[in-house]
């Protein structure tokens, strides 16, 4: 073997060693990594953890529900269907969520209310007597505009209102749930430029909804 031979060899040597080497860094790679890599689709793409929140008052299911909407007269002139809208957003998510729920018809109640004038001064579960319920859910609007109160210009819905429920089969007794809810949308800031009056009541109505009916079933909230 001549001097050239000699030299081709050990440089084919040295160059499988370094191939191998290579390699053996690539297979070990993912190993120092660690518990990241295999972490990493989970953080990116895996659901958000939540926690389940009992329901508030979980006695509406089974129970036939009359919804009574209450609202002032300033906010009945400005949007006269309010009544109606907030007691159809406030059933539909009720009836997707409050097992074996069913909700009287709310065009009947509403239909009631324009025919009686006096018809608040009724406690609330003889209402719910004439409509064959056994619970009424009341919610007394406290609150509902669409616009900052300091800047008319920019479009933001807010509500309030008193939650209530009443049995129907003790047309004397005081409410036997109470809470308050509030509820502003865009939850952080006003309106995009371009969104108007109809679009930012329909968001917020349908928030508002939300946010009632989740006090009458278990669900779950992102963490913290």
């Amino acid at each position: 073997m001549n001097g050239n031979e000699c030299c081709e060899r050990a440089v084919g040597r040295a160059w499988r060693g370094r191939r191998a080497l290579i390699a053996g860094l690539a297979l070990l790679a993912p190993a120092a990594l660690g518990c990241k890599m295999v972490a990493a689709p989970f953080l990116m793409w895996g659901p958000e953890p939540t926690k389940p929140v009992a329901a508030e008052y979980p006695y509406l299911e089974g129970k036939r529900v009359c919804i009574v909407v209450w609202t002032d007269r300033d906010v009945q002139f400005e949007y006269p269907f309010v009544q109606l809208e907030v007691s159809e957003h406030l059933a539909i998510p009720l009836k997707a969520n409050v097992r074996g729920i069913a909700i009287t018809p709310n065009r009947d109640v509403v239909d009631f209310q324009r025919r009686e004038p006096d018809w608040d001064r009724m406690p609330p579960a003889q209402i719910g007597q004439r409509f064959g319920a056994e619970r009424v859910l009341m919610v007394e609007l406290t609150l509902y505009t669409t616009r900052e109160p300091e800047s008319t210009h920019l479009y933001r819905g807010r509500i309030s209102a008193n939650v209530k429920v009443y049995d129907a089969a003790a047309p004397s007794a005081e409410a036997a749930y109470r809470t308050t809810v509030e509820c502003a949308y865009p939850p952080d800031s006003h309106g995009a430029w371009g969104t108007d009056d109809r679009q930012i009541r329909k968001a917020m109505m349908e928030a508002f909804a939300n946010d009632v009916a989740q006090k009458f079933y278990e669900h779950r909230v992102k963490l913290q």
